[in-house]
């Protein structure tokens, strides 16, 4: 599911995909660096020069997840995604917000509001 600005190039989405075994608690580690790996790749696709800038663990729908920041510059504008991964039985769901880098903190308003209403049904 994807909403985009009418305004401009900032956006949220949700995505879920099916893991090939359930994930369970104690295997956090290894899916840390998994999701290393997959945010890198992510950033590749945005670009030569996008990058990810911070990554940090975080609750998500009050479990633990991972965030990862990708700083990139699109049509001169510099973008900013927002990307967080949250592993719960055989699901990963991976929710992007996008936001243009600038004064007005509206953006990233609406990526708080995206983690803040996210429930797992």
């Amino acid at each position: 599911m994807l909403a985009g600005s009418p305004d401009g190039p900032e956006s949220v989405a949700v995505a879920t995909f099916r893991l090939a075994k359930p994930f369970r608690p104690e295997l956090q580690v290894e899916a840390v660096a998994e999701l290393n790996d997959v945010a890198a790749r992510l950033a590749e696709r945005l670009g030569s020069t996008a990058l990810v800038v911070r990554s940090t663990s975080t609750t998500l729908a009050g479990r633990r997840g991972r965030r990862y920041f990708i700083d990139y510059r699109r049509d001169g504008l510099a973008m900013q995604d927002r990307v967080y991964f949250l592993l719960s039985g055989r699901r990963e769901y991976q929710l992007t917000c996008r936001i243009l880098v600038d004064e007005d903190d509206a953006d990233v308003e609406a990526c708080d509001e995206l983690t803040r209403s996210f429930r797992l049904v």
